[in-house]
């Protein structure tokens, strides 16, 4: 059968359509190459030119409205390896107030963003994101003696947890709302309430108040951590924060004690990569299979679809790219009085509140796929119908509305790529005066990747902390 002129033209000016929706859901993929220069400046240590980088990157577009919360996060975080403190809060403020107000939206919006690519909404940052606002927050306070306003961030990031747990099961109940959910959506609480770098900074900062019933107690839930959540603090706890006695003997909350507090943030932040798979439908049933990472998915209930379906899908996963540290060492007026332990893996917070919620995601990209994947063959199904197209055309439309299906599902792989990745933390009984404080950043092998140097470092009857950072 011959296609004539003018359903020709409508089928070409169709093609043309589809290929235009293609060019333009490059909108919906995440950019990420502008970090690469602003983490090369990080790993040398030049803050300021960062800091410069990201505000250059945000006039040109790379951080545009719905990704404002990832520009307060990363303009926050190099302010605070800058040491600017205050300017780091400012920046930090404007984040947690756009995350709480677009997290809350989405929830009310999840039924009907449901047919949405995530990368075309606002984001509203991961729970383990939520949580180290604070966290920093809190130091950025502690650097400049605010202790009432720094424990108020610490208690909210256990807080958080429980919140963001209720939250995040609001918003699965509202996505099963939805007409093709059939009630697939499920949100596994990771059941974390208890983060030990918080405890640790509640502990600082009760000392530093000469609170030490309220510091032995926040000490106690710092190691209580450790004992009931093994699946995420699955390492021993730093050998000098495992009793109330120092090194020299000392009681810790003896208000006579000295002690010099260090923490040394190292790594970069994990981020998200795209994890594929094929979906094959049944009867009443979508099937998954080639998925590339192993993941658990449920069996999916899709009552009216037919089998013979095929399409692929893609869904974020947190991965992380492993630290050149591996020792921080600590000299103290050029002797080395010790050596730091992990207290906190960030990124293993990172993934393992993330996983939680990972089968949500993956099963709302799966159901996603098939609703636009049927939508789409029955709409190549019509136009073929309406056109007339023959053997070739038909194969053109039908190859051109596949493309515009998988270009409309690329994964939201946006995230906080300049949080870091591990915090180390040791403590040392000292003596008062100034004294020359060196932290030193080791490879495995023991070579020294990076130093920072605190000149004339004044210890007190106080909190004397150093907390370093190397993104190395």
């Amino acid at each position: 059968m011959k296609i004539s002129r003018q359903k020709l033209i409508y089928s070409v000016l169709f093609t043309f359509f589809i290929l235009y929706l293609f060019n333009g859901c490059a909108a919906t993929r995440t950019a990420v190459k502008f970090y690469d220069p602003i983490t090369t400046d990080l790993s040398f240590g030049r803050y300021e030119d960062a800091s410069k980088k990201i505000d250059l990157a945000k006039t040109q577009n790379q951080y545009v409205e719905k990704d404002r919360v990832l520009y307060y996060l990363d303009k926050g975080i190099v302010l605070y390896y800058a040491g600017q403190h205050q300017q780091s809060n400012e920046y930090f403020d404007k984040a947690e107030l756009a995350m709480e107000e677009l997290f809350t939206k989405s929830i009310s919006k999840a039924a009907a963003s449901f047919i949405l690519n995530d990368n075309v909404m606002d984001y509203f940052g991961e729970i383990y994101e939520n949580i180290y606002i604070n966290v920093f927050k809190a130091l950025n306070y502690i650097n400049m003696d605010q202790f009432n306003e720094a424990y108020v961030e610490i208690k909210r990031v256990n807080d958080k947890l429980r919140e963001l747990d209720t939250k995040y099961g609001d918003m699965a109940r509202e996505m099963n709302s939805a007409e093709d959910a059939h009630d697939n959506i499920k949100y596994i609480s990771p059941n974390f309430y208890n983060n030990a770098l918080a405890n640790y900074l509640s502990y600082l900062v009760f000392r530093a108040d000469r609170e030490y019933d309220n510091s032995r107690i926040s000490f106690e839930k710092m190691q209580e951590a450790f004992q009931t959540q093994p699946k995420v603090y699955d390492y021993q706890i730093p050998a000098s924060l495992q009793s109330a006695t120092l090194a020299d003997g000392s009681d810790r909350f003896d208000q006579n004690s000295n002690i010099l507090s260090i923490l040394a943030f190292t790594g970069q932040a994990p981020f998200k990569r795209a994890v594929g798979g094929q979906i094959t439908t049944y009867d009443d049933a979508i099937g998954i299979h080639g998925l590339e990472m192993p993941i658990a998915l449920p069996n999916i209930y899709f009552p009216g679809v037919k089998s013979g379906y095929h399409f692929k899908f893609a869904f974020p996963a947190l991965t992380v790219n492993p630290s050149k540290i591996a020792f921080v060492e600590v000299y103290v007026d050029g002797q080395k009085i010790g050596e730091l332990e992990v207290l906190e893996k960030m990124d293993q917070i990172a993934k393992y509140t993330f996983d939680s919620r990972m089968t949500m995601v993956a099963v709302k990209t799966i159901l996603r796929t098939v609703s636009k994947g049927l939508l789409a063959a029955e709409g190549k199904k019509k136009l073929k119908e309406k056109t007339g197209a023959n053997a070739f055309w038909g194969t053109v439309l039908n190859a051109a509305a596949d493309i515009a299906v998988d270009a409309t599902e690329n994964p939201d792989l946006r995230g906080w790529r300049t949080m870091p990745q591990t915090c180390y933390a040791g403590e040392f009984p000292i003596t008062p005066g100034r004294h020359n404080v060196e932290i030193r950043f080791l490879q495995r092998d023991r070579i020294v990747v990076d130093k920072k140097v605190y000149p004339e470092f004044e210890v007190k009857n106080n909190i004397n902390l150093v907390d370093a950072y190397s993104f190395n």
